[in-house]
């Protein structure tokens, strides 16, 4: 056999060995892929409305979008929401084909179905492939806002829109009020976060000192005594340090949240495929998702390159600065957020699409100012106030709210003979479980 023949032969060899490999590999990534997709509980049913007008497709042009105009006639709060609620749903809600959405939601109870349990963490997870860019966005509980799920009509905050209509009815809820489209939702039971955590690793956040003081007089699953500072935390203290309810503001509870789930993202690009692998397999049966297997595995080449995405933090609304578009108020003993939603709306589109097609009139100021004066008041009576979502149906009492409280007039409630809008009835507030 001559010189040539031997070295055809003998890449023919390599590249055959090479080709086995890249086989091998591949196929053994796909075996893992599927197992671990197993474990995923798929709910891909109730697909949001907007799906089914044709809006699968990317306008060639952004200014394409039709206006959302403002609201600029609503008689009082209610109708304010109400006909919000309704404006431009849902040809003209924004979207890009560089932006994917994702809905990440947590919850104690994770069967994905209405009266399972209020949603404890509203956080949007989205994906700008054009400008390398992750926005995680937090939406405060407290929101007060109008949401119809099936069929029936309530002004509640905006997390009770899970425990009425579960993920699909809160991805409605978010859409409609924010103008923009959620494709998909993750809903994730906490038993599964320790676990997540410490398969990665650990966490890095930095712990305030009213924060270690307030975990270790109260967290009785952590076992050591937390200083504050740089603190690197287990899954157990992680999930501790992120649910801490009672120390300050819903704002700084998002904002913890927001620390560890940053943290998370840090320690995965840090990680091996072992441990991404163990993280995933350890975790995944608390996990549910209407994305199908399918679309998961072909979103998997790409979310590998998302990890090293830029992230940003974001929160809606905005309680301080000259960004702020919400007040806070007190209904019957509930704290809750009056927000400026066409303001909010366009503030959340600007920020993930760099676009908004909501606009905004030139006396929106004086309208919305005039709605929440004429929803904020001083308390008139010092009766007892009904109990707070945190307490339940049948929980104590909170301390009645101080003279200087805002107040909620009692047309908001139904009944008395003052001004009532057209809409649906208010309805008395169903406490959900905690």
């Amino acid at each position: 056999m001559n010189a040539k023949k031997t070295k055809n032969k003998s890449g023919k060899v390599v590249l055959a060995v090479l080709l086995a490999a890249i086989v091998a590999v591949f196929g053994l990534a796909g075996f893992l892929a599927l197992k671990l997709l197993d474990k995923l509980h798929v709910n891909p049913g109730g697909e949001i409305p907007y799906y089914q007008h044709g809006l699968d497709e990317e306008p060639e042009d952004p200014a394409s979008f039709e206006t959302v105009y403002d609201i600029t006639d609503a008689e009082n709060l209610n109708s304010f929401l109400f006909q919000w609620w309704h404006n431009g749903w849902p040809e003209m809600i924004r979207y890009s084909k560089d932006v994917v959405n994702v809905l990440l939601i947590g919850v104690d109870n994770n069967d994905g179905e209405p009266g399972a349990g209020r949603s404890d963490t509203m956080m949007l997870a989205s994906v700008n492939k054009r400008t390398r860019t992750i926005t995680l966005l937090s939406f405060l509980r407290d929101s007060y806002c109008f949401f119809d799920v099936n069929g029936e009509p309530r002004y509640q905050r905006l997390n009770s829109a899970y425990f009425y209509g579960g993920p699909h009815g809160l991805m409605e809820s978010i859409s409609r009020l924010y103008k923009i489209r959620v494709d998909k939702y993750i809903t994730v039971n906490f038993r599964s976060f320790p676990k997540l955590i410490n398969a990665l690793g650990g966490v890095t956040v930095e712990v305030t000192q009213a924060e270690a003081r307030y975990l270790n007089r109260n967290a009785k699953s952590i076992t050591r005594t937390l200083e504050p500072g740089i603190l690197h935390l287990n899954g157990t203290e992680a999930l501790a340090f992120s649910r801490i309810r009672k120390l300050d503001t819903d704002m700084a509870r998002v904002n913890r949240q927001q620390l560890v789930i940053r943290s998370i993202l840090d320690s995965a690009q840090r990680a091996n495929m072992v441990q991404l692998y163990n993280a995933l397999y350890v975790s995944l049966d608390h996990v549910e998702t209407n994305y199908a297997r399918t679309e998961l595995l072909g979103l998997l080449p790409s979310a590998m390159s998302w990890l090293h995405f830029e992230v940003v933090n974001m929160t809606s609304p905005v309680l301080e600065g000259p960004e702020c578009n919400a007040i806070g108020a007190t209904i019957k003993g509930m704290d809750i957020l009056i927000v400026d939603y066409p303001k909010a709306a366009q503030q959340v589109q600007l920020a993930l699409y760099g676009v908004s097609n909501v606009e905004l009139g030139d006396d929106h100021d004086a309208i919305i100012e005039s709605l929440f004066a004429g929803a904020v008041q001083k308390k008139t009576s010092n009766s007892t106030p009904r109990p707070t979502q945190e307490d339940g149906p049948g929980g104590g009492a909170e301390t009645p709210p101080q003279s200087n409280q805002p107040f909620w007039p009692f047309w908001l409630w139904g009944g008395g003979t003052d001004t009532q809008p057209e809409e649906p009835p208010v309805q008395e507030p169903v406490w959900p479980e905690e």
